[in-house]
């Protein structure tokens, strides 16, 4: 077994950091394997050999937790923790949801900033557990990269667009839809009249977005207008019938879901969102960003980083921002992105590594990750999987005995990727 395993859930948001910090760990001299979380493999074929450190997406209480532990036969004892969403509404957070709970407060926590630490602190994290290093996905808009991505035209040939046209480019955020049920929503949120009230904002603001999406396309068949949905975008099937329907009639029109936000965001000439956090891909790479809000948010919900925004409420105004180039500062403060997302001397990558080597050399770091058993926590997560969904329990096998993702993702693991980000780590 690898020295060094790492979890990623959602391949969109994820598995180019893991190829990041694959490729420096091996520079490093470590061995490393990637590990989709929605391949059950490990859970009914646990992994024989302990490795020296395993690095979790993301978790928050001890049934997170034995989705790791679970996957090895031996007891690991060393965790970090990427925890992937750390800029959240302050009514999530109050909540204390989106915090560690449980024998899972034992890992070790990357931190965006000195800000977040101090938050995590406040949960009972001891500081030393605590690495203040940047979110990793930033890095990917350093120089570094700029021969990592595809160019327009590359793009252009791939999925039918026309690269001499202008590019707006709308960044997805909307992950419910009428049909969520009622535990769905309490864990996004805090609680279910919390989980209704994000359910209701965003079925009716992409509405109403999406009307002004289809005058949009009439009114500008000029222009190349790329729908990219949420990594966790909750895709039922008349959403899709939706559309492939717009596609068709629309040849302006293109969902696309394919490649990490950063590939998209380079290449466009107008960009959009309405919450996302990807706008801090956007703003390292200092072009402009519309942030849409058709219908108004309560602040409570909302992205902290766009509290302070300028929005656009109107199709008129979406119109003209996204016809018309415009010099206006960008609509987050300097302020308001160095109070979450740190930029050190180092990249975040390099911060990472740096910290999980401390990790494995120092035992201190060694703690208990067992709230029960891990033979009887697989037994359990079987079964558990056939009373609350049995007709997914065929799926759980079928995905351990070929070893592949349960999940349908629009990006799959490839060597394409690795091998051009292991390239550029050693070319340094």
């Amino acid at each position: 077994m690898a020295d060094i395993v790492i979890f990623y859930e959602l391949p969109e948001r994820e598995l180019n950091n893991a190829y990041l910090l694959k490729a420096e760990f091996e520079r490093r001299g470590y061995s490393v394997a990637l590990k989709d979380y929605w391949n059950y493999h490990e859970i009914v074929f646990p992994i024989k050999k302990k490795p020296k450190l395993v690095i979790a997406h993301s978790g928050y209480d001890n049934k997170d937790l034995e989705r790791f532990t679970a996957r090895f036969r031996p007891k690991i004892d060393k965790m970090l923790n990427m925890r992937y969403e750390q800029v959240i509404a302050e009514r999530i957070l109050n909540s204390t949801l989106h915090y560690p709970r449980e024998y899972l407060k034992h890992m070790s926590f990357i931190c965006w900033s000195e800000h977040i630490k101090e938050e995590m602190m406040k949960q009972g994290i001891p500081e030393k557990n605590l690495a203040v290093t940047g979110d990793i996905k930033t890095d990917f808009s350093n120089e570094l990269f700029d021969s990592f991505y595809k160019t327009k035209e590359e793009l252009g040939k791939e999925f039918g667009l026309d690269y001499q046209k202008e590019w707006v480019l709308f960044i997805s955020s909307f992950t419910f839809n009428e049909y969520d049920p009622d535990e769905f929503l309490i864990r996004l949120n805090n609680n279910l009249e919390d989980g209704k009230y994000m359910q209701k904002w965003d079925i009716e603001t992409k509405k109403i977005f999406m009307d002004w999406v289809k005058k949009f396309l009439e009114d500008h068949p000029e222009k190349e207008f790329i729908y990219r949905p949420h990594p966790a975008e909750n895709n039922v099937v008349t959403e899709d019938i939706n559309m492939s329907a717009l596609e068709e009639k629309y040849p302006n029109f293109h969902y696309i879901g394919k490649y990490a936000i950063q590939e998209w965001v380079r290449p466009c000439d107008y960009l959009n969102t309405c919450l996302s956090t990807s706008i801090i891909d956007v703003y390292l790479l200092k072009k402009q960003c519309n942030i849409l809000r058709p219908v108004p948010l309560d602040p409570g919900f909302d992205n902290p980083l766009l509290l302070h925004a300028d929005y656009i409420d109107s199709y008129e105004d979406f119109e003209k921002a996204n016809t018309n180039k415009s010099d206006n500062p960008f609509p987050i403060s300097d302020e308001d992105v160095e109070k979450y997302y740190y930029f050190g001397d180092k990249l975040a990558y390099e911060a990472i590594c740096d910290y999980a080597e401390k990790m494995i050399a120092d035992d201190s770091f060694k703690n208990d990750f067992y709230p029960s058993n891990p033979t009887f926590s697989r037994i359990k997560f079987i079964i558990k999987k056939s009373l609350a969904f049995p007709k997914g329990l065929p799926t759980v096998f079928k995905s351990a005995i070929k070893n592949k993702s349960s999940r349908k993702s629009a990006m799959e693991p490839g060597n394409k990727n690795a091998e051009k980000i292991s390239k550029i780590i050693k070319g340094k």
